[in-house]
């Protein structure tokens, strides 16, 4: 384990000037290429004038389970800095939690067993889930800004099963139907109760997560509750009645499902009065299988998209970072959320803590947080994701300081060169400041790249992410931006 005291996730492992000079070669190589006939680098065009999300709302990670557990270290200050501080975040998920019933052998590991706050019906404690509650309060004071409730379960005593755990067989309702006014009266009271006593502003909740995964069973070692659609449809309607008796009106969003393809199945199941309570589609991207579909969709009902939970337990960051490019570019995501910061799992957290009941409160950094940070430092909210010309790119332009960022992914073993070509746009200043993180390199500066023609060549080597940000970039003159809509895009 390490124990920093302070990293810096933009200073260089080690410093090679030579790379300032990598430009003009790979420029001057490209048009040698060209000029005689041989294989060029491929050209990239960033296109201004089409914009796949007109205003990006920015980078999260939800709370659970690791705020339960870090909540409680004594250098959580230092986990909090280098989540919410080092990677810019903007966005958390709070997991209110259902509580499991104490009077059985809990099936829950030690890191998710999340406190409820209503352990008996009618009995309320408002001392529990600190660790949790603390994180949130840390996130808010280090730049986050949007807050958004979940529940993975009802408290136990609402449920078939009488555990928080899941049902006694899958894909069986958990939650009791004559539950579902307790369950959305539960969700609005510990909202209402955090918004007054600990100052947070709540900017969304949904009363589901995963509701149509199978793997929701008694036993499982978290927290989780299956939902049919006709559940969950009727819980969006008496959450919204519980929240305007408790004089909170949140927005609420769904489904929260596993994947693409189940969000689809479930937001087409809900009536019209549902879907008017909704005001928001949200998705795990777990399983991509379907993103133009559910981008259409969202496009139809006129309703935002988002990213609430993606994780993988690739610790290099390659995989996340081509979930990443391709849910903002062919989902059209307005949001990304990472599931947790930490995690004892391999690869699975960008920090590594055991999250174990001993408080071993040392950590890793692994590849995939500064993996994060190329993205999340550099793409910020308000930003226009733009329309690139390749697989590997996402391009996204800051209207107000007119510049343009490009992240680039190489997750293949062989280096590669593009030439992107930023002709679309006005004459360029430039250069370009180039960042990277590879096995060598964390969030390191890779030199500058000269501008020319409206063009700039790079040289992508194997298995990294790259991130160019170029100044002074400007749109012609008169020139409205289009935004793509994605219920006609027949893609």
């Amino acid at each position: 384990m390490i124990y920093p005291a302070v990293i810096n996730t933009t200073t260089a492992r080690t410093d090679r000037p030579h790379l300032r000079h990598l430009g003009r070669l790979i420029l001057g190589l490209a048009a040698l290429l060209t000029g005689t006939g041989l294989k060029a680098d491929p050209l990239t065009v960033i296109h201004p004038d089409t914009v796949l999300v007109d205003s990006f709302q920015g980078w999260g990670v939800s709370l659970c389970w690791w705020g339960k557990v870090v909540g409680g270290y004594s250098n959580r200050n230092e986990y909090a800095d280098l989540v919410f501080k080092g990677l810019k975040l903007d966005l958390v998920r709070y997991n209110i939690g259902g509580g499991e019933n104490p009077d059985i052998r809990s099936p829950l590991s030690y890191r998710a067993r999340i406190p409820g706050f209503e352990p008996k019906p009618g009995v309320w404690d408002w001392q529990a889930d600190a660790g949790q509650r603390w994180m949130l309060h840390a996130a808010l004071a280090r730049g986050v800004r949007q807050v958004v409730a979940f529940a993975n379960s009802p408290p136990y005593w609402m449920t078939v099963s009488r555990s928080v755990s899941g049902a006694a067989e899958a894909s069986r309702n958990n939650l009791r139907p004559e539950s579902e006014d307790d369950f959305a009266a539960y969700l609005a009271t510990v909202a209402a109760h955090l918004t007054a006593s600990d100052g947070v502003k709540f900017d969304a909740i949904t009363p589901m997560n995963e509701p149509t995964g199978p793997w929701w069973k008694l036993g499982n070692h978290q927290e989780g509750d299956f939902m049919s659609h006709d559940q969950q449809a009727r819980m969006i309607v008496k959450l919204r009645t519980a929240l305007k008796h408790a004089g909170l009106p949140l927005p609420i969003v769904a489904s929260e499902d596993n994947d693409e393809q189940s969000a689809i199945h479930s937001v087409r199941s809900y009536d019209a009065r549902t879907l008017a309570d909704v005001s928001e589609i949200v998705t795990h991207t777990y399983g991509a299988n379907n993103p133009a579909g559910l981008r259409r969709l969202a496009a139809s009902l006129h309703k935002p998209l988002s990213v609430s939970e993606y994780g993988d337990g690739d610790e290099s960051g390659l995989t996340m970072a081509r979930r990443i490019r391709d849910d903002l570019t062919d989902l059209h995501a307005r949001a990304w959320v990472y599931w947790q910061a930490v995690d004892g799992a391999p690869g699975w957290g960008l920090l590594e803590n055991p999250l174990a009941e001993d408080g071993d409160d040392g950590f890793d950094l692994n590849e995939k947080y500064y993996v994060l940070g190329q993205f999340s430092r550099f793409i910020r909210p308000g930003f226009q994701i733009l329309s690139a010309g390749d697989t590997n790119s996402l391009a996204a332009y800051d209207a107000t300081h007119h510049v343009l960022v490009i992240v680039t992914v190489n997750d293949t073993a062989h280096p590669f060169g593009t030439v992107y070509d930023l002709s679309a746009f006005a004459p360029t200043g430039g250069p370009v400041q180039v960042w990277r993180t590879s096995r060598r390199e964390s969030l390191a500066p890779a030199g500058t790249l000269p501008v020319a023609g409206g063009r700039f060549a790079t040289l992508l080597p194997q298995r990294t992410v790259t991130t160019h940000v170029i100044s002074h970039v400007f749109l012609p003159e008169r020139q409205p931006l289009k935004i793509k809509d994605p219920a006609a895009d027949p893609q």
